[in-house]
């Protein structure tokens, strides 16, 4: 028992590892999109739809992947999507258009799955009453990713632009490859059932009907929208409000800009985005990676008094924290004022993310785990969708604070729906009100 426990331990912390590295280099990029889609003459629109189109991507393939996964096993998922990163990053390195950027994005897109398949990785190695503890570790890993990544960015992206960037994440990408392959035993057993093939409609509908996890597939459809529309318009934003030499005006038409930023300009917001997302990463890998589980009953059970917080609880408290963080946004009179509001961000994410997710793999049928996670990636997919592309039509049409206002409203919509959710839910095999 102590070896499989050993075991069990070593998996989790190859895992932790192939998804830190994977989410630095995608940490690395996100946060300078913005920044390059207005290089390269795009509207806040168009830079919304830049982000939007690597999600539509992984809203098309997440379930493919995670069937696959149940089929075929997770490592050789895990090996072809991290190739197909390290293509979408080269081709990002060198894109001089916005049509190769779009090309770049939709390259990447298709392998952009492989989170939830690390996270039916996870639940396949752990036990259901560990499993919150193994999920925080992905959350901790994002969390990693988003210090590391938004930080490293902003440096590259002021020093050599796309090309420093693009090469530095593909590096990262390779690198990845290489140690999955050495590293990463299988998890799913030659005797474990694989999932039937359907249609992913299908699958979709299968993941709506079961009890919990459907509800919590609107939820992260609801809450990814909001926190998107923060994310695809954030560096646009801080372009026409917060730089040391002034705002730059974004004048223009729904899809390009009637004039660039100039590079000094540019390599400015690079820097400020890029530390800005680096506390929402400190924020969150602190929380995920130790608060966090020990709230979600992963902690020492045997301290007197001790009493775990449930996932629906904490997953409220994410979408209020979150639309108190958006609502004060667009109010920050200086650009110091923002670290807090993104410490919100940040709290309100940690909170929401992990608990979902948890939630949907202790609820999901153990035959068909691997397809439920995926369908849940689809629809956090989905709302990185429709989130950046409504966050730029709002910013062109009605100025810049309607995004965050509109995200707001909808956060605190998620936290009266999660209301619902919390009075009902129940841990799998446990009572109301057992802490073990």
């Amino acid at each position: 028992m102590e070896e499989g426990s050993d075991r069990r331990r070593a998996s989790l912390r190859v895992v932790f590892g192939i998804v830190t590295l994977d989410l630095i280099g995608f940490g690395i990029l996100i946060p300078q999109l913005g920044v390059y889609g207005v290089k390269f003459g795009a509207s806040p629109f168009t830079v919304g739809l830049l982000l939007s189109v690597y999600s539509l991507m992984q809203l098309l393939f997440a379930p493919v992947l995670g069937r696959l996964s149940d089929r075929y096993g997770r490592r050789p998922v895990l090996l072809l999507s991290l190739a197909g990163s390290m293509a979408g990053y080269l081709l990002f390195a060198f894109a001089h258009s916005l049509p190769l950027l779009f090309l770049a994005r939709i390259i990447d897109g298709v392998s952009g799955g492989n989170i939830a398949t690390a996270q039916a990785y996870v639940a396949d190695v752990t036990r259901p009453e560990d499993r919150a503890r193994g999920m925080g570790l992905i959350g901790a890993a994002f969390g990693l990713g988003f210090v590391l990544g938004p930080a490293l960015g902003g440096f590259l992206g002021a020093w050599g632009g796309n090309l420093a960037i693009g090469l530095f994440a593909a590096g990262l990408a390779a690198l990845n490859l290489v140690f999955t392959s050495l590293y990463l035993a299988e998890s799913r057993r030659p005797d474990s059932p694989a999932m039937a093939p359907g249609r992913r409609v299908r699958g979709a509908l299968f993941s709506l009907r079961l009890p919990v996890v459907g509800l919590c597939l609107v939820l992260i459809l609801v809450f990814n929208t909001a926190f998107a529309q923060m994310e695809g318009t954030f560096s646009v934003y801080l372009l026409s409000r917060f730089l040391s030499s002034g705002p730059v005006p974004l004048e223009g038409g729904l899809l390009f800009l009637s004039a660039s930023a100039s590079p000094a300009d540019l390599a400015q917001a690079s820097l400020r985005t890029g530390g800005l997302f680096a506390v929402v990463g400190v924020v969150s890998a602190v929380l995920q990676g130790g608060v966090l589980p020990r709230l979600l009953g992963t902690g020492h059970r045997s301290e007197p008094g001790y009493r775990p917080v449930r996932e629906g609880w904490l997953m409220v408290v994410g979408f209020a924290v979150t639309a108190l963080g958006l609502a004060l946004l667009p109010l920050a009179p200086s650009y110091a004022w923002l670290f807090p509001v993104m410490g919100l961000l940040a709290v309100g994410s940690a909170c929401t993310t992990p608990s979902l997710s948890t939630l949907v793999s202790l609820n999901a049928p153990a035959d068909r785990l691997g397809a439920v996670l995926g369908s849940y990636q689809a629809f956090g997919s989905l709302g990185r969708i429709l989130g950046p592309a409504l966050g730029g039509w709002l910013f062109t049409g009605f100025g810049p604070g309607a995004p965050y206002g509109t995200a707001a409203a909808m956060m605190g919509a998620g936290a009266l729906l999660g209301l619902a959710l919390a009075a009902r839910v129940r841990m799998p095999g446990a009572s109301v009100g057992q802490s073990s």
